[in-house]
């Protein structure tokens, strides 16, 4: 089972119902894939009635827009954490690389219906992906800043623009994605890809 342990504002772990929803679809979603998961299933596996569970949500793509911020307001946390310890560039990147994706996407690259899921996130979550991208790309280029501020690392083969360097960083990781390999090939194609870029950044 996916733990989920994102702490915000909006965050979903506060309402003890809405939680066990949003792992029991996570779950559903991840055996049977979204087109199959009916709102019944995810009542069951959350352990309540379907009535109950359309108190706190329209409809299941509701449902999967619901994950999908989670996952970023996740991926956003656990990667602002690691960014902000005093670690070496490459260390500093291939564990943020490795937080950003989290237990939710190593079960998506596991789920048989990972593509499925993953082509449903932004038919029905595009604008709150591309938040979500955006947020993590300002997190990446901020730490960059910090970094070449400090003397720990260059900006010059991105001409000082740590912004596009860290859309960059996040364009490679997608690349990663397709086709889709299985979690541990990722992991290991995340920390060859922060042993590149941190071979770049790294002053001369």
């Amino acid at each position: 089972m996916v733990r989920m342990t994102a702490q915000t504002d909006t965050d979903p772990t506060q309402d003890p119902r809405r939680m066990a929803i949003l792992k029991a679809a996570f779950e559903a979603f991840s055996l049977y894939g979204f087109r199959r998961t009916s709102m019944e299933d995810i009542a069951r596996a959350a352990g309540m009635s379907r009535a109950a569970l359309y108190l706190h949500y329209r409809n299941k793509e509701d449902i999967f827009r619901s994950l999908t911020q989670f996952y970023y307001d996740d991926a956003v946390a656990q990667v602002t954490a690691v960014l902000a310890q005093d670690l070496p560039c490459e260390q500093a990147l291939a564990q943020a690389f490795k937080a950003q994706a989290g237990q939710i996407f190593d079960a998506l690259l596991a789920s048989p219906h990972g593509d499925e899921l993953l082509d449903t996130k932004y038919a029905h979550g595009a604008d709150i992906a591309q938040a979500g991208e955006a947020r993590l790309v300002a997190v990446y280029a901020a730490w960059l800043q910090d970094q070449a501020r400090a003397g720990r690392v260059t900006l010059a083969t991105a001409h000082g623009d740590a912004s596009a360097l860290a859309a960059t960083m996040m364009a490679a990781l997608h690349g990663l994605k397709a086709p889709r390999p299985t979690p541990v090939a990722y992991r290991a194609a995340t920390a060859l890809l922060a042993r590149v870029f941190a071979r770049a950044l790294t002053p001369d």
